[in-house]
């Protein structure tokens, strides 16, 4: 309304990331192979160069097929694209809320049912019922206050953890397609567990590989309460679309995460208020670079909002290559068995990324397959 909104919270966001920076630098002085915490999370977490991830995202933002989906965005919506459309990812006609309310409502009363009838949702999905009951038995559901959460067995005598949220007199739409997010990251954790060929080799590579599952299994949600897509072409077409702006939602905060940690290492004695005003110079350059042409100007500083990047530091590039194998393994599954490919690939253990994706789907890690799939659906 125009008045004085009061005492401002000041830079405590960019306190939090200076003690992140502290914290990552006492660290540097016991990996002298990986001397800074962008070495450490890109070559011995994530396994794939700085270099190479950092170019994945560029490809993402510089597909030239973006022109034309910003376009028909701009014609659906009867408007121009603003900032906040960045996030607008979900294109396509679907059904209305309240009837995803009344078919989860229907299915799943609360969280309690959800997890007695995993094994159903399961062998809806094509798994056999000996999978299905081992692995729908070994997920415990329980409500977050936050985000939805998945969480491994730290041995196979333990289950998976899957948290969501719910409304508060049932599970709710939103409860539910988190869920369905959240049990693409069991069914890897429990398959990738008890499948793979020695316990050495538990686990998949890095977290960009279970977020794959996550999105694949997030996207059959509709499908399991009942609403399955009749053109399974165009819903393909679609999906690809759908990827694609995803994937570019989440690489430009990605970037500039990355570029504010190498700034940081450069200007190590930086006060809170020099890192807020170069993060968000950073964030107003990403966005003119790769953002301003299809949404217009930010007055937000949009891409520099992420919590992420205060909790859980240079994570964010692991959903935007997450969104990008998840889509090479969905183009891999076309015509074949999702149940018996998840198991497949879940199974192959914790190989490089890179080799993991040759092994399961036979071409390492691309952003090609995902822009060219959107290229043709548009």
């Amino acid at each position: 309304d125009g008045n004085d909104p009061g005492e401002l919270v000041g830079p405590a966001r960019y306190e939090q990331l200076n003690i992140q920076r502290s914290v990552a630098v006492d660290y540097d002085k016991y990996y002298d192979e990986h001397p800074t915490a962008i070495a450490r999370k890109f070559d011995l977490e994530r396994e794939i160069p700085e270099e190479t991830v950092e170019q994945l995202m560029v490809d993402l933002l510089e597909a030239p097929v973006r022109k034309d989906i910003a376009q028909y965005m701009s014609t659906q919506l009867g408007r121009p694209l603003e900032a906040f459309d960045i996030y607008l990812e979900d294109i396509g006609e679907s059904a209305s809320s309240a009837e995803l309310e009344e078919r989860v409502t229907s299915m799943f009363k609360d969280e309690t049912e959800f997890q007695n009838k995993i094994p159903q949702v399961l062998k809806g999905l094509g798994y056999n019922d000996e999978d299905a009951d081992f692995l729908g038995t070994r997920v415990n559901v329980e409500i977050a206050r936050g985000a939805g959460h998945a969480m491994r067995p730290g041995i196979p005598e333990y289950n998976a953890w899957l948290r969501t949220n719910r409304l508060d007199d049932c599970l709710g739409w939103d409860g539910f397609d988190t869920a369905m997010h959240e049990l693409g990251h069991n069914l890897e954790q429990l398959i990738s567990t008890h499948f793979v060929p020695r316990p050495l080799l538990r686990n998949v590579p890095n977290t960009a590989c279970t977020e794959a599952f996550a999105f694949l299994y997030q996207n059959k949600a509709r499908e399991v309460v009942g609403l399955p897509e009749e053109d399974e072409a165009k819903a393909f077409a679609l999906a690809s679309v759908e990827g694609l702006l995803a994937a570019c939602q989440i690489a430009g905060p990605s970037l500039v995460e990355l570029y504010t940690w190498r700034w940081l290492y450069k200007n190590p004695d930086a006060t809170n208020e020099q890192l807020r005003d170069e993060m968000l110079s950073i964030a107003e350059e990403v966005w003119n670079k790769y953002f301003k042409e299809y949404f217009g100007e930010d007055p937000y500083h949009i891409l520099a909002a992420y919590q992420h990047m205060i909790g859980y530091p240079l994570y964010l590039p692991d959903y935007t290559i997450g969104h990008v194998i998840s889509h090479q393994i969905k183009s891999h599954m076309r015509g074949k068995d999702l149940a018996q490919e998840t198991k497949r690939i879940c199974s192959i253990g914790r190989l490089t990324p890179d080799q993991w994706m040759k092994n399961a789907v036979g071409s390492g890690i691309s952003a090609s397959q995902l822009v060219n799939d959107a290229t043709d659906g548009v």
